[in-house]
């Protein structure tokens, strides 16, 4: 079984974090029998079905964490959990370090990532706006570190589905962060605004926030340099607050100048 044939299965997890989801929940939405779902995680993430709930957690939580000064308390309860002590504890085992550290050694997070930029230049320019929520519809895959050629083949599939549609608009969704979820169990989505009447694709709202938009112009297989400048350069000194919620790529057609346009969409935590 795919990782896209249970989405609408994960979208209900990562939309319930903070509260405690029932078998018999799962089991409505699923038609699969509890035991049967247990079966499909461990098939598709290697985990349980449980262990993949609290490692959603656990990764949310460290985001919050790192890019928003919230009380590490609150974003325990935030997260789902009915204590700071107990998630302390489930943070350590699952990271190696506690809360407390991870905050204060965020840097060290992000060292080796940074020490792979081929660029010296720290020029990084950004505008800071509002996103109307909207509508999209998409297919997922589970890929290892962002793997482009995994990507490439999605959107071959994605393409061949809408090749006749015209003034479609094209997103990825960086579902995880790859610096924190285990590179193998990292997750991208194939959106577009355009209904593609089929079945195999799920449907959900992004945008409904403000977002820093940085530009990569360029081929994609290049926008790593890109991402590593605006995280060495900006995001671990921004005044802003970054939101938990997944960073989103806006594919722009400009054929006319002859580029390939890339705007990378950072959202920015509600005050």
């Amino acid at each position: 079984m795919l990782l896209t044939e249970i989405q609408h299965i994960i979208k209900f997890i990562e939309d319930n974090t903070d509260k405690k989801i029932t078998t018999k929940e799962l089991e409505f939405i699923s038609n699969y029998s509890y035991r049967n779902l247990q079966r499909i995680f461990k098939r598709i993430f290697n985990e349980s079905l449980g262990a993949f709930q609290k490692r959603i957690r656990l990764e949310n939580a460290y985001k919050k964490i790192i890019f928003t000064n919230n009380k590490i308390g609150d974003i325990a309860i935030n997260v789902g959990f009915e204590s700071a002590q107990s998630f302390s504890k489930s943070f350590k085992i699952q990271f190696g370090l506690n809360p407390i550290n991870a905050r204060l050694g965020k840097e060290k997070l992000f060292e080796s990532y940074f020490s792979q930029s081929n660029t010296e230049s720290s020029d990084i320019n950004f505008e800071i706006k509002y996103l109307n929520p909207l509508k999209v519809f998409y297919k997922a895959i589970q890929t290892n570190n962002y793997n482009n050629n995994d990507i490439e083949n999605l959107w071959s599939i994605v393409d061949l589905k809408l090749k006749n549609t015209k003034d479609t608009n094209y997103y990825g969704i960086i579902v995880d962060e790859p610096l924190i979820t285990e590179k193998a169990k990292c997750r991208y989505e194939a959106c577009m605004d355009k209904d593609p009447n089929d079945d195999a694709f799920y449907y959900k709202t992004i945008f409904g926030t403000k977002y820093a938009k940085f530009l990569h112009i360029g081929s994609y297989d290049l926008i790593e340099n890109t991402y590593r400048k605006i995280y060495k350069y900006w995001l671990l000194h921004t005044p802003f607050e970054i939101d938990q919620t997944a960073i989103v790529e806006h594919y722009i057609n400009s054929k006319g100048l002859n580029k390939e346009i890339t705007e990378i969409l950072i959202p920015i935590a509600k005050k």
